[in-house]
């Protein structure tokens, strides 16, 4: 795949992570049990049988990518305003699938249906740990996936299903922690987290409640370089349009591209990292009045469908975007009840049984995420956290081809993504640089 020529670049990095704290309430699968408390399940529990699973990967990439853009939309609709907005939706599901693994009943099935309605739980985790194993197995870039679980000895200790422990360390690779949770406990745990973001993200947790039980974290670490660095002649300065009409001065790079995408709704263009296997995707709406905000939010997966559909490489297209850096928190825990993974954060119905105790015993309390991207004309640098606390109850053309422009020098989205799939790890909204 052709991108844009250049020439000297630095490592970029782009990271992710995920924290899931488990805290007090809530017990079976769709058939009574979880993964982790069916025999049958439990005595093939490791991580080959797990990603040996059968499932249609077609289908599934076409439900995570139709999960990204639900989850994106849906964050826009909670949070609104006209700020940079960027997530990680697999940081998101790596922890969440995490919670799944012991979940039961509608629990279970709410968090399946949130990432691939209608299959099953089992297809959903075997999905997820094949995309732990690519990210890991990436060539020429860095690329890792880390998980973590922290058990409060002092309220959960023993009391925990081996079996969900064992289920997360074979099929997550999960580092399994016990210990007394105090005021020195998250510390430790945003230790890790800076360890296994490439000290991106420093902080993610200021406190821990104390009914606090377990806390699970997921981390994914991305460094590249572009495919083709862009050379001194096509960084050049410029102005930018912001969301609300104001005009600031900001640092283009420019290159000419191969790859164009255009629909009714929105152009763009994919520029590579090293290795081919990931890329930047910018999507530039096609009404210049919009912000990107208000025009992530109504772009739809089957809209996202259509807009990866219509790639050629039958024109030159001449690309103009800034460097930009921004920074995003939310509480997720409103945003994943309007998808319809509720039961969860019910201290009655939340059933996470497969973790601990009955139903109703533990149950989300938060789902905290945070994100930081930096893109510039050596790469692209950018972390993710997701924290969910868990408490207890209480083709070469030979003519000159035409030419296409896509130039980002107004509000616009983006992505990056699997260039095999098209399923982003990171997307996001740019509004002001």
């Amino acid at each position: 795949m052709k991108i844009c020529s250049a020439k000297d670049i630095k490592a970029a990095a782009a990271i992710m992570a995920a924290s899931i704290l488990l805290g007090g309430c809530a017990n079976a699968s769709i058939t009574g049990q979880s993964l982790v408390n069916d025999p049958a399940i439990v005595a093939e529990i490791n991580l080959n049988e797990v990603r040996n699973t059968d499932y249609d990967q077609k289908l599934m990439d076409r439900e995570y990518r139709r999960y990204c853009f639900d989850l994106l939309s849906q964050t826009l609709r909670d949070q609104g305003g006209d700020n940079n907005v960027m997530i990680s939706p697999a940081s998101i599901m790596m922890a969440l699938d995490m919670v799944a693994a012991g979940a039961k009943g509608e629990s279970l099935r709410q968090l399946t249906d949130l990432f691939a309605e209608g299959q099953g739980p089992l297809t959903q985790q075997a999905y997820a740990a094949a995309m732990m194993e690519k990210i890991n197995e990436a060539e020429k870039v860095d690329f890792s996936c880390a998980n973590a679980i922290w058990n409060n000895a002092r309220l959960l200790g023993d009391k925990v299903n081996m079996n969900f422990v064992d289920y997360i360390r074979n099929t997550f690779l999960a580092e399994y922690n016990v210990k007394d949770f105090d005021n020195k406990t998250p510390d430790e745990i945003n230790a890790w987290i800076d360890e296994h973001t490439n000290h991106m993200i420093k902080k993610a947790i200021d406190q821990l409640d104390p009914e606090t039980v377990m806390v699970l974290v997921n981390a994914i670490a991305f460094e590249a370089e572009w495919q083709d660095p862009y050379m001194e002649d096509q960084i050049v300065d410029g102005l930018f349009t912001k969301a609300d009409g104001e005009i600031t001065e900001a640092t283009f790079l420019n290159c000419a591209v191969t790859d164009y995408f255009e629909t009714d709704k929105a152009t763009g263009f994919l520029k590579s990292y090293e290795g081919g296997q990931y890329a930047f995707l910018a999507i530039l709406p096609t009404d210049d009045s919009i912000d990107a905000n208000e025009f992530a939010k109504d772009f739809s997966a089957e809209d996202y469908e259509k807009f990866i559909a219509s790639v050629t490489d039958k024109y030159t297209v001449y690309t103009k975007m800034p460097e930009f850096t921004s920074d995003f928190e939310y509480l997720v825990n409103g945003t994943l009840q309007n998808l319809g993974a509720t039961d969860v954060f019910d201290p009655v119905k939340a059933d996470l049984s497969g973790i601990s105790g009955a139903h109703g015993d533990i149950y989300v309390s938060k789902v905290i995420h945070k994100t930081h991207i930096e893109v510039d004309r050596k790469g692209t640098k950018a972390a993710a956290v997701t924290v969910i606390t868990l408490e207890k109850n209480a083709v070469f053309e030979e003519d000159v081809p035409e030419v296409r422009y896509v130039e980002c020098d107004r509000p616009f989205a983006y992505a990056i993504v699997d260039t095999e799939t098209m399923a982003p790890i990171f997307i996001g909204t740019v509004n002001q640089v």
